[in-house]
């Protein structure tokens, strides 16, 4: 059986089929669409070489020993991540996906045209500080104040006061002794004239005269102190 399958395989007549094939850009990928008429999915291989080459290979039965048979390679582009690269047959084309790398600059693809140019991002906005709280505020406030006098400025500050409360009440005694004196010295000169004057006015009389300047002596005192 192994020899007659041999046989059959030898005699076979090839016929080289050159098939019609297009690429196109579309987002982040180039597209290699290939015309297949008459081929199945299963009579297909896809390959990836080491030269960077996409490799398609097929044969398929056209009758009495003749065949037409497919192989054909196609040069992948620079910008092209090998590892990524994947083919699907829809109909009677071969459709592979050769995803793009990120882009560092203008690529041409295969077809000759230039590449899209890499996204333009926007500017990061500047992030504005937060603004201070009023919590935060008031305590950079008081951080700001003068620092409070020590206890011994306030014993110093008192003892001024003090001292200069004592002056006013030394001038105020000075000032009422004076005076005192030159009530007395008037007194003592009216009741001499109304002796030697009026020697017939009676001690009656003298009496509520005296207690009338003592009181008021009395009321001028009292004014000088709270005042």
């Amino acid at each position: 059986m192994e020899r007659k399958a041999d046989h059959a395989t030898a005699n076979r007549i090839y016929d080289e089929f050159d098939p019609v094939f297009n690429w196109k850009s579309e987002q982040g990928f180039e597209i290699l669409t290939i015309n297949l008429p008459g081929f199945r999915k299963e009579q297909l291989k896809v390959q990836v070489t080491s030269t960077r080459k996409v490799r398609v290979m097929g044969e398929r039965h056209a009758g009495a020993n003749r065949w037409i048979r497919l192989r054909k390679e196609f040069s992948i582009p620079e910008n092209i991540n090998v590892d990524s690269i994947a083919a699907i047959f829809e109909g009677t084309n071969l459709v592979v996906k050769l995803p793009r790398l990120e882009p560092k600059g203008q690529q041409t693809s295969p077809i000759g045209t230039t590449a899209r140019p890499p996204p333009v991002h926007k500017e990061t906005e500047k992030v504005q500080p937060p603004k201070p709280t009023k919590a935060e505020l008031e305590k950079h406030a008081e951080k700001a104040q003068l620092p409070k006098p020590s206890g011994e400025e306030d014993k110093k500050e008192e003892a001024l006061k003090a001292e200069e409360k004592g002056n006013v009440c030394d001038g105020v005694k000075q000032d009422y002794r004076s005076k005192m004196n030159a009530y007395k010295e008037n007194l003592g000169g009216y009741m001499a004239m109304m002796k030697n004057n009026q020697r017939e006015i009676t001690v009656g009389m003298v009496a509520p005269a005296a207690a009338v300047l003592l009181l008021s002596i009395g009321f001028y005192a009292t004014q000088m102190f709270t005042s």
